[in-house]
């Protein structure tokens, strides 16, 4: 039955696509254009650069200094308090394909890895300050109080959740991959994951078109729901938009779920800790977005 039920709603959804060809051409057109103007140059260098830190073994040398604070308030080995950090600086899916590739090098446990996805997935400064903050609501400052209100939530999401004995790394080889190697791996991996990250985003942008046209969805928290920059750039530049972006920026969207799970495909890590924490981690956000309003007016 499921899958009679899953079949037809394909063939209905092509059938959508054929009757509205126009429309869906077009949403390709603007989820590419999204992705060559926004995720790509925000993402690409990061997850580079992020890829050969792990590579060449550096990530638990990221936070050693916090490793006692990482443990006790987060539980987290040194490994996952610097994958928490670098979630925080380089945006979706950044914190996902560390934990893959450190779960699959034995540099994280599962337990951990999967605890770590439950705060670890966030949005970069770049995208907040930039296409939030100054895109949406014409105003820096509130760019720099969503991307704070964001990053305590997740640590809070992370204080919240943690489990009662910290998480310590278990024993792996040090990597043994040279500078070249590791940089060759890093820029194919980082290619590799842009272009799914791009296929998802053009994919969902071509069904919130559909969605529009045919059911009259153009409500941002629908739309934020399921794709994240669309929904953030239907927001009215309001403080009822404020707390919206605030709630959005914390789930993530089913778009950057995806991406998630296609990343952590073929390690076994379950997700199904990771979308209760993404929705506690946007209820916190809408919660201290509407004291930050509150103190602000």
């Amino acid at each position: 039955m499921k899958s009679r039920l899953t079949t037809t709603a394909i063939l209905l959804l092509m059938a959508a696509l054929l009757a509205a060809s126009r429309q869906s051409a077009a949403a390709v057109e603007q989820g590419l254009r999204l992705c060559a103007e926004t995720v790509i140059p925000a993402l690409f260098p990061f997850l580079v650069l992020s890829a050969l830190l792990v590579e060449l073994g550096g990530i638990s040398s990221i936070a050693p200094p916090l490793q006692f604070l990482a443990a006790r308030l987060f539980g987290c080995s040194a490994a996952g308090a610097g994958v928490f950090l670098l979630s925080l600086a380089g945006g979706y899916p950044t914190g996902p394909r560390l934990i893959a590739q450190l779960y699959t090098s034995g540099q994280l446990s599962r337990q951990e890895a999967e605890h770590l996805l439950r705060f670890s997935n966030n949005a970069g400064p770049a995208f907040i300050l930039g296409l939030v903050g100054l895109g949406r609501f014409g105003s820096l400052r509130m760019g720099l109080a969503l991307w704070i209100i964001h990053a305590v939530s997740a640590g809070l999401v992370a204080l919240l959740l943690r489990p009662r004995c910290p998480f310590t790394a278990p024993a792996s080889p040090p990597p043994q991959t040279s500078f070249p190697q590791a940089l060759v791996s890093a820029v194919g991996g980082a290619g590799s994951t842009a272009v799914q990250l791009c296929a998802f985003v053009t994919f969902f942008c071509t069904l919130l078109q559909l969605a529009a046209d045919h059911l009259g969805i153009v409500h941002p928290l629908a739309l934020g729901f399921v794709e994240l920059t669309q929904g953030i750039l239907a927001l009215p530049a309001t403080p009822a938009g404020f707390v919206m972006a605030a709630a959005l920026l914390g789930w993530g969207g089913l778009s950057v779920h995806c991406q998630s799970a296609a990343l952590l495909a073929g390690t076994g890590l379950s997700l199904g800790k990771y979308l209760p924490g993404k929705l506690l981690h946007g209820i916190i956000a809408s919660f201290f977005s509407i004291i930050y309003l509150f103190f602000s007016f």
